[in-house]
């Protein structure tokens, strides 16, 4: 068995706010001037398999900045919309699905010691309903970098916990490069992936730019 430990160094004040859509960790670190919005900043602890890892969530009060941050001394990983799935890597050389189990023991930590509460996040995405799964695309638009999509599939059985499947388009030219959560083939989802982008383009969901296929934004 993994023995998996957490401790919280802000154990005084610290509050952790998570759900499907959302996780925040709420804890004063610092604020701007009274004419800014406020920002605020907390972390999280825990060791897995004998290695740190901080769990690091930035919000200001106007939602204009909100994301997480998955950290070690060897990498740091960006959940750019909170919604428990690790994005991008911008140090360090580890994998998507390898930095995304840690991070899932890391919610699993904070799931134990009831520190997560659900919020309904507001993100550019595009979702349609099948009989047998619930299909998500969403476009980020990282400041400085190329756009990407993720592509996320919920499987509707079984009700209680469905498997949720997670891929990502590094370059939004409609091919999936790798699976970031679940184990599905590639294969399979890239045919998933090709027919939403067509219901999507065909319902305005989605918008085709130069070959870069982006969700429409609101």
């Amino acid at each position: 068995m993994t023995k998996v430990s957490a401790n919280n160094s802000f154990s005084a004040c610290l509050t952790a706010v998570a759900s499907i859509g959302l996780l925040t960790l709420l804890c004063l670190l610092y604020s701007c001037a009274s004419t800014k919005p406020t920002v605020t900043a907390a972390q999280y602890r825990f060791t897995l398999n004998d290695e740190v890892y901080r769990i690091r969530s930035i919000t200001s009060s106007d939602n204009s900045l909100s994301y997480n941050e998955l950290l070690s001394d060897k990498f740091l990983a960006i959940d750019f919309d909170q919604d428990r799935i690790i994005d991008r890597i911008t140090i360090g050389n580890i994998e998507l699905a390898e930095a995304q189990k840690i991070y899932d023991y890391g919610l699993l930590m904070l799931s134990q010691e009831n520190k997560l509460q659900e919020r309904s996040p507001e993100n550019h995405k595009y979702v349609y309903d099948d009989p047998n799964f619930y299909i998500e695309i969403k476009t980020f638009r990282p400041a400085g970098a190329n756009p990407f999509n993720e592509f996320k599939i919920t499987h509707k059985q079984p009700v209680i916990a469905p498997t949720i499947t997670v891929a990502l388009d590094g370059d939004a030219d409609g091919n999936l490069d790798k699976i970031l959560k679940g184990t599905e083939t590639l294969e399979k989802l890239q045919a998933k992936y090709a027919e939403a982008i067509e219901t999507g383009l065909r319902k305005n969901g989605l918008i085709k730019v130069n070959s870069v296929i982006l969700v429409k934004e609101k």
